[in-house]
């Protein structure tokens, strides 16, 4: 080859190279990776600090919000036009027993909060603990994780469950060694991931519990910067003592005390918000950390449906009072522990056992394993009053005696003079569905009877009844508190099955809907507040319920002028509308108001800074 040909090959190569070059360049700028994972355009941001929205854009990379700006420049792999809806961080739930239903991979979704634009709930409440009793905090937490849930969650140790492991059904104090037994469960939940503890002192076996055992077992989590949630003794007319004595657990432990569903039930306690407030706030001014949850319903219960015939009147005095306990325990007794086991499994919803379950009864004493099918069994016997024949027949009878009728409509009067009155009852479910969400006072002027007969009427139809037992100037009053968050008390029930509370699909969206947009009883910022940064900063989370940079992506896209709760106590299971989108770290979960089947939820585990 001559030199000119050599050259004229190198000088070839070389402009080869350099057009390939340039052709990887451009190719390199074409398919550059996106600035953001998500982008939020064009929606009014309300930050979560309880101020005005803005108008501004929020960019999300991974789980973690990385700008927020007026406009953002870039690019992004999804970008959601937000125009004429509010961005707000994800709701979070400062009370919830979803845990209950989320065992169950069917309802890990939480459907019914997700479209409420829940992000994060609290569980393991009311001294429950958010796992089975014979399972311990890692094995809900390895579960939750390895199968995916679509809310995250943070649970707490229960009170009453511990109690239960310990010492059975006991009603008495522990002993020094039963209350070390208890505190180390409580200690083995902490490392474990719990975030606090819980009580439920209106319940069984926690209602057996003395103060002084409160305050021990808070005592455990206290160094851990754990929380204490209680349900407090009462929320009746021994409210105020009730408060005093969580404000003296948290005062004697370091704890923060929360108080869960702060409320006044009855009609005649009505009004006790302005002295239970006060108790807070002096405890507030003396450098305790006391708050609270609220739901905004003026009916309580997860099954809030309830007999207007009160138990005595029904039964009368020789009525046979169904199965009790005792009489099953002394049944069991003659069965052989296998018996007792195969009996056992044939009832419990959660068959096939863990290992964990299947050691939990190899452990238990038999006396407390004969307790424990004995209590399912009661369970059973659930068909009473009106649905159950031989007491009707009774029931019937009686109404025949003029003697005996006087005396049962007595009773009937003096119980729903005595609760909250027939104009606070309505009709939930009934068989003439014109009788639905009116008053018992509004039903007996229809029917042209008196207010007894009138309620005697509607039980033996199988008419289901809420007795409103909280009044409204309460729980605005309640409401409006800085200190006071959001809780549902609400479950992950099977879609369509049983008469839940209506709370559990619309306690969110009701609150901003009732009482922000229509009553205006509080601003749309408060009411944000309450569901975003407030339980954020109760629950000692320093990464979420804020529009932030550096805070994780737990966002809500809300078209306010479009909410919909449609759930009514005559068919509550009914999802909410409004959320157009909602995003759990980082990862839409809700598309144009649709479930998109992502289960990007995760547990939260305690932070102790």
């Amino acid at each position: 080859m001559s030199k000119r040909a050599l050259l004229g090959t190198i000088l070839a190569a070389a402009m080869a190279f350099v057009l390939a070059g340039a052709s990887a360049s451009r190719g390199q700028q074409a398919y550059a990776l996106p600035d953001y994972d998500l982008l939020l355009r064009n929606g009014l941001v309300f930050d979560g600090s309880g101020g005005p929205a803005k108008a501004l854009d929020v960019a999300i990379k991974g789980d973690t919000i990385v700008k927020v700006a007026p406009a953002i420049r870039g690019r992004a792999a999804l970008v959601i036009d937000a125009r004429g809806r509010i961005i707000s961080p994800g709701f979070i739930d400062l009370h919830t027993h979803v845990d209950e239903g989320m065992y169950f991979r069917e309802n890990r979704s939480s459907l019914n909060y997700l479209l409420q634009g829940v992000t994060t709930v609290v569980v393991g409440q009311c001294g429950g603990s958010a796992w089975p009793i014979f399972e311990k905090a890692e094995d809900l937490i390895k579960t939750w994780t390895a199968e995916g849930i679509g809310l995250n969650a943070a649970i707490l140790v229960g009170h009453g469950q511990v109690r239960q492991i310990v010492m059975g059904m006991d009603n008495r104090a522990p002993t020094a060694a039963e209350l070390a037994q208890m505190k180390a469960l409580v200690k083995e939940a902490m490392e474990q991931g719990a975030s606090g503890i819980s009580t439920g002192l209106i319940y069984v076996p926690g209602s057996f519990a003395r103060t002084d055992e409160v305050i021990e077992l808070v005592k455990v989590v206290a160094p851990y910067k754990g929380i204490y949630h209680t349900h407090m003794r009462n929320e009746r007319e021994k409210l105020l003592e009730a408060i005093k004595e969580t404000v003296e657990i948290s005062e004697k432990t370091g704890a923060r005390a929360h108080i869960s569903h702060f409320k006044v039930l009855g009609k005649s306690n009505w009004g006790l918000s302005k002295d239970a407030c006060k108790l807070v706030e002096d405890a507030r001014a003396r450098g305790l950390t006391i708050t609270a949850d609220q739901y905004p319903y003026r009916f309580s219960n997860g099954y809030p449906y309830r007999l207007l015939i009160p138990r005595e009147a029904w039964l009368g005095e020789k009525a046979a009072q169904g199965l009790r306990a005792e009489d099953v325990t002394n049944i069991l007794d003659y069965l052989r522990d296998a018996e007792l086991l195969d009996l056992y499994k044939k009832m419990t919803p959660f068959f096939p056992l863990s290992a964990s379950h299947e050691r939990f009864l190899a452990d238990l004493p038999r006396q407390r394993l004969v307790s424990l099918v004995a209590r399912s069994l009661v369970d059973l016997d659930s068909l009473r009053g009106p649905e159950n024949a031989r007491e009707r027949r009774f029931f019937i009878d009686r109404l025949q005696d003029p003697a005996e009728a006087e005396k049962i409509r007595r009773l009937v009067r003096q119980s729903i003079e005595e609760s909250v009155g027939a104009e606070n009852i309505v009709v939930g479910i009934a068989v003439e569905k014109n009788l639905e969400g009116k008053t018992l006072a509004e039903v007996a002027a229809i029917k042209g009877k008196s207010i007894e007969d009138t309620a005697i009427d509607l039980d033996l139809m199988g008419a289901k009844c809420i007795p409103l037992q909280m009044g409204e100037e309460d729980i605005e009053y309640i409401m409006k508190k800085d200190y006071v968050g959001t809780g549902s008390d609400g479950t992950a029930p099977f879609y369509g099955i049983g008469l839940p509370h209506i709370r559990t699909y619309s306690t969110f969206l009701h609150k901003i809907k009732k009482y922000a947009l229509e009553r205006k009883a509080i601003t749309l910022a408060h009411a944000i507040r309450s569901q975003t940064s407030l339980p954020a900063s109760i629950m000692n989370w320093n990464d979420r319920g804020w529009i932030k940079e550096g805070y994780k992506a737990d966002i809500v896209v809300l078209d306010l002028n479009n909410i919909k709760t449609p759930t009514s106590i005559s068919n509550p299971h009914q999802y909410s509308r409004g959320v157009d989108y909602l995003v759990v770290n980082g990862q839409t979960v809700v598309e144009k108001g649709k479930w998109n089947g992502q289960l990007p939820g995760r547990v939260l585990k305690l932070k102790q800074s």
